[in-house]
């Protein structure tokens, strides 16, 4: 009888077991693309290229950054048809794709893009310290400057610059106005920042961090309030919708005609 009640225990115990292994190892959904981010002509992998998952409507899903050998991996919650859109710096930006994936789908590509020549200015000069190992390649910032367009404020020209407020760094900027509202308590916290791309000045879509502010903030909270300008470390204008990166372009909604009213990025050093 022990012996009958110890093997019933026993079963119980590994029927038990094997459930809560059954649960840890219940399989996660998720749909893959991984590759190898490459140069054109040479096949040499390129490091530090940022990579952007985004349907075919243009919204974006996740994003990640080539390793020391190229190699990325971009994870989407759910299945469907997805684009990707690389680029580095001193590379022109590319899109590959459409690629279907199903549930649990994996796909392993190279993904290879062209040299581009880079800009001869004050503006990556500018950049001076590791730029190649600062956190502004990582984000996408140097890559941007390559491109050519917006207006672009970098670390050294914010350090040499005399403002005394982050809206001090928006003067002088053709396209650009300062708006002081009419009393109130934030009339005594500075002013808020507008566009004039759309042929009239309109309230522009500001990111800080790469995070979308809502329009009803970046409409009357002043540029002060939302980026001080000891934290702030660069900051990107584009002043018409023809100048925004694929990556914000994709989720403007500032408030000018049709909602595109130019984007002003900025980057901060409490990140």
């Amino acid at each position: 009888m022990k012996h009958g009640r110890d093997r019933a225990v026993g079963a119980w115990v590994l029927a038990l077991v094997m459930l809560m292994i059954g649960g840890v190892a219940t399989p996660v959904h998720a749909q893959t693309i991984s590759g190898t981010l490459m140069e054109v002509e040479t096949g040499q992998p390129i490091s530090l290229g940022l990579v952007i998952m985004m349907t075919e409507a243009g919204d974006s899903v996740t994003s990640g950054v080539s390793n020391g050998q190229g190699q990325f991996s971009l994870t989407a919650p759910e299945g469907g048809s997805f684009l990707l859109v690389a680029s580095a710096f001193g590379f022109k930006e590319t899109a590959a794709g459409v690629f279907e994936l199903g549930a649990d789908g994996e796909m392993a590509i190279d993904f290879r893009i062209a040299a581009a020549p880079m800009p001869i200015d004050g503006i990556l000069v500018s950049l001076q310290r590791p730029a190649l190992q600062h956190q502004l390649v990582k984000n996408g910032f140097v890559r941007r400057v390559t491109r050519g367009l917006g207006r672009f404020i970098t670390p050294v020209m914010i350090e040499e610059s005399p403002a005394l407020t982050s809206e001090d760094l928006f003067r002088g900027i053709p396209g650009v106005g300062l708006v002081y509202p009419q009393g109130g308590i934030n009339s005594f916290q500075g002013a808020t920042v507008r566009l004039a791309g759309t042929g009239q000045y309109c309230t522009p879509t500001i990111y800080l961090d790469g995070t979308r502010l809502s329009v009803q903030m970046t409409a009357s909270m002043p540029m002060e309030v939302i980026a001080p300008l000891q934290t702030i470390d660069a900051v990107e204008i584009y002043r018409r919708p023809a100048e925004v990166p694929v990556e914000y372009g994709m989720t403007q909604s500032g408030s000018g005609q049709g909602g595109n009213c130019g984007v002003i990025v900025l980057w901060t050093r409490t990140r």
